[in-house]
């Protein structure tokens, strides 16, 4: 399973409960609500979905099964927008 890594060139301030970030290489700005900005904290250490999933699981009322359904989709268009990019392909 992958190991999920941030990318170093974003940026990113609290608003009230929301994150608001900018990827300085891009030039482009992200908000992330309270549900994103825990995973986008959590990655703050390299981590797999399979580690992600067990650590949200251990703060919101949810089944592993239906957390790692629900993240997917946001892993895939964090990778897309380059914002975390899986460990391996950094090398």
């Amino acid at each position: 399973m992958p190991t999920f890594i941030r990318n170093t060139t974003v940026i990113g301030t609290q608003i009230d409960d929301d994150l608001v970030m900018m990827d300085s290489d891009q030039g482009r700005y992200f908000g992330l609500n309270p549900v994103a900005r825990k995973i986008w904290e959590l990655l703050e250490q390299p981590l797999t979905q399979e580690a992600l999933v067990e650590k949200l699981v251990a703060v919101y009322d949810i089944t592993p099964e239906q957390c790692s359904q629900d993240i997917a989709p946001f892993i895939l268009q964090l990778t897309e927008n380059k914002l975390i990019s899986v460990a391996d392909e950094k090398n």
